[in-house]
């Protein structure tokens, strides 16, 4: 799910990009955006400068709200299957401009920005896409995504500083968003769990 989430924000943020440039020369269509790490397990320096923009998750939180109840499935003997509630996941992800040349990487950054100020939610009623990598929807469910939306992540100096220190590399134009709402919710074990014939519930 993550990934499909990820994956479905590099070819959208590239498609914009390479629409609001209009300079083929420089911007062509899959070869603007990237996702990957800034270094390698072996400590190896990824970034290509062919590339305008990378971009990696740099952390997964989970979204805590109150009032969140089980799910029962239908299975059968009218039978009922107690699932547990869903986990909800924020995803910090970092978009790096990584042009050599300093002006473009700037002009690639304020792109990111005014992507995600024009397209800050995503569904599948507008974005049909959102779960077009899924390689089998119906026997993997948990991969697929309802609904993203995203909002920037202002980072003091010391949190910037933080970053790229753990990152293992010098600052390089930049900016966080926060994906909100990708919800895991794996059903593939309900057979194991006890099942119900009736629910109660509380007027």
């Amino acid at each position: 799910m993550i990934r499909t989430a990820l994956e479905f924000i590099r070819k959208e943020l590239d498609a914009y990009i390479v629409d609001r440039e209009q300079d083929p020369g420089n911007y062509a269509l899959n070869n603007v955006v990237d996702l990957k790490p800034v270094y390698l397990p072996d400590g190896t320096y990824n970034l290509n400068n062919a590339m305008h923009i990378t971009m990696m998750l740099i952390g997964v939180d989970e979204e805590r709200r109150e009032g969140k109840r089980p799910y029962y499935v239908p299975i059968e003997n009218k039978q009922f299957m107690k699932l547990n509630p869903p986990v909800e996941l924020d995803l910090s992800i970092l978009f790096i401009a990584q042009s050599t040349n300093y002006q473009t990487a700037l002009r690639d950054l304020s792109d990111v920005v005014a992507f995600f100020q024009v397209y800050n939610v995503f569904d599948e009623s507008k974005f049909p896409a959102l779960n077009a990598d899924v390689s089998d929807p119906v026997n993997k469910p948990w991969q697929l995504i309802e609904r993203l939306s995203f909002r920037l992540t202002s980072l003091t100096f010391e949190q910037q500083n933080n970053l790229w220190a753990t990152l293992g590399g010098k600052y390089i134009p930049s900016v966080v968003y926060k994906a909100n709402m990708l919800t895991v919710f794996d059903t593939r074990g309900k057979e194991a769990a006890p099942a119900i014939t009736e629910m109660n519930f509380a007027d």
